[in-house]
């Protein structure tokens, strides 16, 4: 081999090798980006408010059960602008390219069926979204199994976090092509239509005592796996038929989980069309969007903290009354 041809397989080689190391640190870097906590920080916070909310969102981080054993030394970050608040929060369409985020978000992902926990750090501070709201949020637009906090060094809606949960989620783990990007966009907008929904039927509803959120959240669960059950017969309709179908299933889980007085004509021709356009994307057959609701809807009913079960329907209630009669039984017959 002469002397040139000895230099180019020696080039050539030195090639291959550099990018192999590339390929090997962006995996590697991904592969970090799940296995350490990530924040998202508004980009109209200035520096000292940037740090106050770092020290507010990683406070005793490795206290944390369900991050136990892992790395919350090491954390990624990224910020937050206007760009992201239109392209991620599409239910306030007031944001511009030029507007400026404040809220803020932790994520940390957590072991496979956890399910998603947030926690509201400045609760004084998020005026307009709920614990409850941003777990259902993230769980329908396909963010599973994470430990997410919230915090605001000034009083905001929560627009600015609930846009860094998405971002961290699309810098961290992107889309491997066009395909799942579009199905990831779509899951998103059914998720940030749902918020609009749920603000719009809050508002109907500020002087309702018996009235909460949570009960709308647990709804649009129900809803949404009574939909994946009936899939395969929703894929063989007619557009106008799929529609009637899922006005039935809306119906139906509207009476039994007492919120009939809760929801206008108007109001729930909004669930329709939100859960028709769920009906249109890839999470109607994802069977891990199923048990991430389930989970959701469970711990909502069982824990949450504004959760009326005095809206339960009469059928609901009849259930509640066999399982108590069964349990009454059981301890009769161990006396006889």
């Amino acid at each position: 081999m002469n002397k040139f041809k000895k230099i180019l397989l020696g080039l050539t080689l030195l090639s291959t090798v550099g990018l192999s190391t590339q390929v090997s640190a962006a995996e590697k870097a991904k592969d970090e980006g799940w296995d350490i906590p990530n924040i998202a920080l508004g980009n109209g916070l200035t520096d000292a408010e940037k740090q106050q909310t770092r020290d507010i969102l990683t406070k005793d981080l490795s206290k944390v059960s369900m991050l136990s054993g892992a790395n919350t030394q090491n954390i990624n970050e990224y910020i937050v602008d206007g760009n992201d608040l239109v392209k991620y929060v599409t239910d306030v369409p007031e944001f511009t390219s030029s507007s400026k985020a404040y809220s803020s978000a932790l994520i940390a992902r957590t072991k496979s069926g956890s399910g998603v926990t947030v926690d509201i750090m400045t609760p004084d501070k998020i005026t307009a979204r709920t614990e409850a709201m941003y777990r259902s949020a993230a769980i329908t637009s396909g963010v599973y199994d994470a430990y997410i906090r919230i915090a605001s060094v000034r009083p905001m809606d929560g627009s600015g976090a609930l846009a860094g949960i998405y971002k961290i989620y699309d810098e961290v783990d992107p889309a491997s092509n066009q395909t799942e990007q579009k199905e990831r966009d779509e899951k998103r907008e059914v998720a940030q239509d749902q918020m609009q929904v749920v603000s719009a039927i809050d508002q109907q509803n500020q002087d309702n005592k018996d009235y909460s959120s949570e009960n709308i959240l647990v709804m649009l669960a129900d809803i949404q796996m009574e939909l994946q059950k009936i899939n395969k017969k929703l894929s063989d309709m007619s557009d106008e038929k799929k529609k009637q179908e899922v006005t039935n299933v809306v119906d139906e889980q509207i009476e039994k989980n007492g919120l009939q007085e809760a929801i206008t004509p108007e109001l729930k021709t909004q669930v329709v069309n939100n859960m028709v356009n769920f009906t249109n994307t890839s999470a109607i057959t994802d069977k891990e969007l199923t048990s991430q609701l389930s989970g959701f809807k469970d711990d909502i009913v069982k824990n949450g903290k504004e959760f009326k079960d005095n809206l339960l329907s009469e059928e609901n209630v009849e259930k509640a009354k066999g399982i108590w009669q069964k349990i009454k039984d059981f301890f009769s017959n161990l006396f006889k």
